[in-house]
C-alpha cells in the first residue's frame, strides 16, 4: 500500500501573488518562489500554473532530496505594470501538467567547471569551488570578463581580504544544483573557512541564471557566529578594450540620480554611500578627487540606487546591489581598464547563526548601449517582484 506523502490524491493548490513596488514595467521578468506543500507529494507529480483559470508557462522543480518532496521552486516569467498585481494558482496532484518551454537554458557540469548555456545567444563559465566567482562569459563572440584578481572576498578584523572557495587551505567546496531546467538554473556553494582568522565562518552562495534576462544573480550569505567578519565584497575583472583619448571607458552610476563619467588610461571611480548621503570620485588611485556629491538633507536622507554600467563601444556589464548603503558605506569602484570592486563593511559585533550577513548582488551582460539592447534596468533587479505564497485551503490574510 502506497503512503499517502507519496500520493497526491486530488488536485490541490497554492495561491501565488506577485506583486511590482518599485515603479518600473517588468517584461518577463523572472519570478521564483519557493513553495512549501501541506504535505509531501512524489517527484513525478504533475504541476501546473494557472492565471486567470488558464495554464501559463512555467517551471517546477524539487527544492529537496528524497522520493516524497514538500518544498518545490517555482520559476515562471510575469510581465507587470507600475505598482500592479496578479494572481497565480498552482494547482498539482491529479492536474494535467502544464506548459513548459522546450529550449532554453541547459547545464553543462564538467570535472572543475559548469557551464550554464542559452545557445545560441549567452554562455556563463562557472568554477566548481567558485574561485574567481566567473570564468567566462561568452555572448556570440564578445567575452564580458577575462581572467584577472577577482572572486569573492571577505575582509578580517585586521582588514586583509581573503577570497572564498578555490580550494585555498585545502579546504573543498561542496556545490549542489537546486534547481535546473529551460526557465531557470540554480547552483549552490557552501563553503566553509579554515584559517585561524576567519574560523568558524562559512559562506553559502547561490548563483541563479533566468532565461529571459542575460544576468546572474549573486546571494551570498555569511554566518559568522563569532563576529569575525568586517567586510565582504566581490571583484570581477570586466573584457574592455583598453582606453584611448579618443575612446574611453564609459561608466554610469546610480545614485539619487544618474552620474555619467568617462576614465582615461589609468583612472579609476568610486561611488560610496551611507545613511542618505553619497558621493563619486574620480582620478589616479592614490588622487582621487570628488566628482559629484549628493544633496546635504540630514533631515530627510535619500539613500543612492547603487548600481553601475562599465562600458567600451562593445560591451556593457551592469552591476546592481541589493539595498545598496541600507545599513553601512557600501562601495563601487571602476577602473578604465574593468577591474570592477564592490564592498560592504560589517559592524564588530557578534551575530548570531540565525542573521547572517548578506551580500545579494546582480551582473548584466548586454550589449552597448545598454539604453538599446537591455531588456529591463539596473533598478528592476535591485528590486525583484514581490511574491506571496498561500494554501489555497488558508483563510485568507
Amino acid at each position: 500500500m502506497a503512503s499517502a506523502a507519496l500520493v497526491a490524491e486530488a488536485r490541490q493548490g497554492i495561491l501565488i501573488r506577485v506583486e511590482e513596488t518599485a515603479g518600473i514595467r517588468r517584461f518577463q521578468y523572472p519570478v521564483a518562489a519557493e513553495v512549501e506543500l501541506p504535505q509531501a507529494v512524489a517527484r513525478d507529480t504533475c504541476f501546473r500554473l494557472l492565471r486567470g483559470g488558464e495554464p501559463v508557462l512555467a517551471q517546477v522543480r524539487a527544492a529537496e532530496p528524497g522520493g516524497a518532496v514538500a518544498r518545490w521552486w517555482i520559476d515562471f516569467p510575469v510581465d507587470l505594470l507600475p505598482y500592479k498585481s496578479l494572481g497565480y494558482e498552482l494547482e498539482y496532484g491529479d492536474a494535467p501538467e502544464g506548459p513548459g518551454r522546450k529550449q532554453g537554458l541547459k547545464l553543462i557540469p564538467s570535472a572543475d567547471r559548469f557551464r550554464v548555456a542559452n545557445e545560441p545567444h549567452i554562455a556563463w563559465t562557472v568554477p566548481r569551488d567558485l574561485g574567481g566567482l566567473l570564468q567566462s562569459v561568452l555572448a556570440g563572440e564578445i567575452e564580458y570578463f577575462r581572467p584577472g584578481p577577482g572572486g569573492l572576498l571577505l575582509r578580517d578584523a585586521d582588514g586583509k581580504d581573503h577570497p572564498i572557495g578555490g580550494g585555498k587551505n585545502g579546504v573543498a567546496t561542496n556545490v549542489s544544483v537546486t534547481r535546473e531546467g529551460p526557465l531557470a538554473i540554480g547552483l549552490r556553494f557552501e563553503i566553509p573557512e579554515a584559517g585561524p582568522a576567519l574560523a568558524q565562518v562559512r559562506s553559502t552562495v547561490d548563483l541563479v541564471f533566468p532565461v529571459f534576462k542575460s544576468w546572474v544573480e549573486v546571494d551570498w550569505r555569511i554566518q559568522d557566529p563569532q563576529g569575525k567578519v568586517r567586510g565582504a565584497g566581490a571583484r570581477v575583472q570586466v573584457n574592455l578594450d583598453a582606453p584611448t583619448p579618443q575612446a574611453a571607458t564609459l561608466i554610469d552610476y546610480g545614485a539619487t540620480g544618474l552620474v555619467y563619467l568617462s576614465l582615461g588610461p589609468g583612472q579609476r571611480s568610486l561611488l560610496t554611500g551611507h545613511a542618505g548621503a553619497w558621493q563619486v570620485l574620480r582620478g589616479v588611485p592614490e588622487r582621487m578627487e570628488p566628482f559629484v556629491f549628493g544633496p546635504e538633507r540630514p533631515d530627510n536622507p535619500v539613500r543612492p540606487e547603487g548600481w553601475a554600467h562599465v562600458m567600451d563601444r562593445r560591451r556593457c556589464l551592469a552591476v546592481a546591489v541589493h539595498r545598496f548603503a541600507d545599513a553601512a558605506e557600501d562601495r563601487i569602484a571602476i577602473s578604465a581598464d574593468g577591474l570592477t570592486e564592490l564592498h560592504r563593511p560589517f559592524p564588530a559585533r557578534v551575530e548570531s547563526a540565525a542573521a547572517p550577513k548578506r551580500l545579494r548582488f546582480w551582473l548584466h551582460c548586454v550589449p552597448f548601449p545598454p539604453q538599446q539592447t537591455a531588456a529591463t534596468s539596473p533598478q528592476a533587479m535591485q528590486n525583484p517582484v514581490v511574491t506571496a505564497v498561500q494554501d489555497r485551503a488558508a483563510p485568507p490574510r
